[in-house]
């Protein structure tokens, strides 16, 4: 093969995207040392794994350096008292390099109201969280892909397992 060919080949195979093998699993990757930014209209509370790390009161807020991986378990405990909701959060590295983006597709509603960590058999049978369509709310400073996200009440637990698939690297 000449020179040319190798070279296209070469590129040809960069722009393959990984396939499943090849993506991080659960015990992995080791755990990200961040912050979640969160924007929140009434309260949230966030736990990572049945320990609570964050609560949240109206407005752009941003939580304690904390650190998360592939595999945790995030439940949001969300309550609306006024008009209007929404809620969105984002997880960026303390060093600036990885960014944690979520969708509205990769979390559940949970149906008991206190709960703080799930199984993975329960959360193959709940149902899927609503994306919230906003006009008022801003997207928070940190360049991100995340949904506005709500339950199916004013006040409604969702939860997500972290997934590959929410991960992004900054060049």
């Amino acid at each position: 093969m000449n020179t040319l060919r190798l070279t296209a080949l070469f590129c040809l195979l960069l722009l393959i995207p990984r396939c499943p093998a090849q993506l991080p699993v659960a015990g992995s990757a080791p755990p990200v040392k961040g912050t979640f930014y969160v924007t929140v209209d009434d309260e949230c509370t966030i736990f990572v794994n049945g320990q609570k790390i964050y609560h949240a009161k109206v407005g752009e807020s941003r939580s304690p350096e904390t650190e998360l991986k592939v595999g945790d378990h995030l439940v949001v405990q969300l309550l609306n008292k006024t008009d209007g909701r929404h809620f969105l959060m984002v997880f960026a590295s303390s060093d600036g390099h990885t960014i944690f983006s979520f969708k509205h597709h990769q979390f559940k509603i949970i149906p008991d109201i206190d709960a703080t960590d799930f199984k993975p058999d329960q959360f193959a049978s709940w149902p899927m969280a609503k994306e919230e369509k906003q006009k008022k709310a801003k997207k928070l400073p940190i360049q991100n892909f995340s949904e506005f996200i709500w339950g199916d009440l004013d006040k409604c637990i969702i939860a997500t397992a972290v997934s590959p698939e929410m991960i992004y690297q900054k060049p």
